[in-house]
């Protein structure tokens, strides 16, 4: 019980952390992901809790494809030539 505790507060302080980071570059990202969040937190039945986790869990593998896009857009820029 207290590990599982445990591991549900470093992922509460990981999401809060991720939050705060995401609204720098996709504002829209971080109100959701805060939500979610939320939703994870409290006395409620594991399938509703379950559920919730499945709704963040989504959220993040559409962040990560946003940053993965911007990263190869960032890769093909061309960079300028030195003579």
């Amino acid at each position: 019980m207290a590990a599982e505790i445990l591991t549900e507060d470093l992922l509460r302080i990981s999401l809060q952390r991720l939050s705060r980071e995401v609204v720098k570059t996709y504002p829209q990202f971080g109100e959701l992901l805060a939500q979610n969040m939320l939703r994870t937190c409290g006395l409620i039945p594991d399938v509703e809790r379950a559920e919730h986790y499945r709704e963040l869990g989504t959220l993040l593998i559409d962040l990560g494809r946003l940053y993965l896009a911007e990263a190869d857009a960032l890769c093909t820029v061309d960079m300028p030539r030195q003579p």
